[in-house]
């Protein structure tokens, strides 16, 4: 199931370049090229879109899966671009400060390989918000990587939390935390570790969800904010985000099924409504 979905250093070395000389105007250019290389000869990449849309009942076709590469490529260059130059991107969201309190009171943060999702973190600079990520070896080195590209260090309002480091100073970091009023992000539509796979009906299919945001927002019971970062146009993402509260009255398997059941909903409307901004580009409803 798991699928590398990396832009490599040279690319993005590359880009950077372009930007750096020429402005975005020259990047935005350049991942024509990128792009069309990709839809001519990723042929797995283009065989997992077509089972995407076949699942969420739309048509596809060759100028809708050029632009859905173009759309992620477009993210990921926002991404890097984003933390050298914060200033030359605007973000929309009209309720602003309800979503910066609600993560300046401790929260889970469930993100989703959607959109802007790399680059929202500059949203948050500036407002006396930590939010700490939880990530896998290889996503750190991923993101490290990125750094030495823009010559920048990592955000001060943004902490990792290592996976490798194991399971208890793992579950030790996030619990910290949260008692200290700090958000912890994790990806609600994937999962790391195999024991959190749980099967949710999605688009009238089972499909493997990431249970565990939802079972830390059960035990340190906190709330569950889905965040979904919609690209507008060039430089421009808008916000949306909705609360998710788990009922701790009930059974922890009753509570985590009935809170991931409402993100799926969330994330089937928000999938229907901008079908070109989900880059899980592998079979996601294939049963591993």
């Amino acid at each position: 199931m798991a699928t590398k979905q990396r832009v490599g250093g040279p690319i993005v070395k590359t880009l950077y370049s372009f930007y750096k000389i020429f402005g975005y105007g020259s990047v935005y250019f350049s991942l024509y090229f990128v792009v069309l290389y990709y839809f001519l000869f990723a042929s797995n990449v283009r065989k997992s879109l077509k089972q995407y849309y076949k699942n969420i009942g739309e048509e596809f076709s060759n100028k809708k899966y050029f632009k859905h590469l173009f759309n992620y490529a477009l993210a990921t260059s926002d991404r890097f671009i984003s933390k050298a130059n914060p200033e030359i991107y605007n973000f929309i969201n009209q309720n602003r400060n309800e979503l910066l309190n609600e993560l300046k009171n401790g929260s889970i943060l469930l993100s989703n390989h959607f959109g802007g999702w790399a680059t929202a973190s500059n949203y948050f600079k500036d407002d006396n918000i930590k939010i700490n990520i939880i990530m896998n070896e290889a996503m750190i080195k991923n993101a490290s990587e990125f750094e030495q590209v823009i010559d920048k260090k990592n955000d001060k309002n943004v902490n990792i939390i290592d996976l490798s480091k194991g399971d208890i100073a793992t579950s030790i970091s996030i619990g910290n935390a949260l008692l200290n009023n700090e958000a912890v992000a994790l990806m609600g539509d994937r999962a790391i570790n195999k024991k959190h796979l749980h099967k949710i009906s999605f688009f009238k299919k089972d499909a493997n969800f990431n249970k565990n945001p939802f079972l830390i927002a059960y035990k340190t019971k906190k709330p569950i904010i889905a965040l979904f970062v919609v690209l507008k146009k060039k430089k421009t993402y808008e916000m949306i985000f909705e609360r998710i509260n788990i009922n701790t009255n009930k059974k922890e398997n009753e509570a985590v099924e009935e809170a991931m059941q409402r993100y799926v909903k969330l994330l089937e409307k928000t999938l229907k409504e901008h079908p070109l901004q989900w880059f899980n580009f592998y079979d996601f409803w294939e049963d591993k």
